[in-house]
């Protein structure tokens, strides 16, 4: 069974998302997180760093990484992370950028 990876990152939003979302202004540097759906919990840089570019982003300098367990989910702490868990599972990423 797949599990989410979760991997920080900044990188500009430098070229055409191919996935719809609310994204930043063109040519802007942000702060990110990009949540992954993958086969296990070793990093696959090379997967993510592609998502990152289907989502808009240029420049991707990762600045950490980590799995996402569902029992995570329920403390306080990341519940706020159950909807893009979520999202990752059935879309197969989902990506939240901070505005600067």
């Amino acid at each position: 069974m797949p599990i989410v990876a979760v991997y920080g990152f900044t990188g500009t939003f430098d070229r055409e998302p191919s996935h719809a979302y609310e994204h930043p202004v063109p040519g802007a540097t942000h702060q990110c997180m990009l949540f992954l759906s993958q086969a296990d919990e070793a990093p696959v840089e090379d997967l993510a760093r592609a998502e990152c570019e289907r989502y808009g982003f240029g420049s991707v300098t990762f600045t950490g990484f980590g799995p996402l367990g569902a029992e995570v989910l329920e403390s306080e702490q990341f519940r706020g992370f159950a909807g893009l868990w979520q999202e990752a599972m059935r879309e197969g990423s989902a990506l939240v950028f901070y505005p600067n």
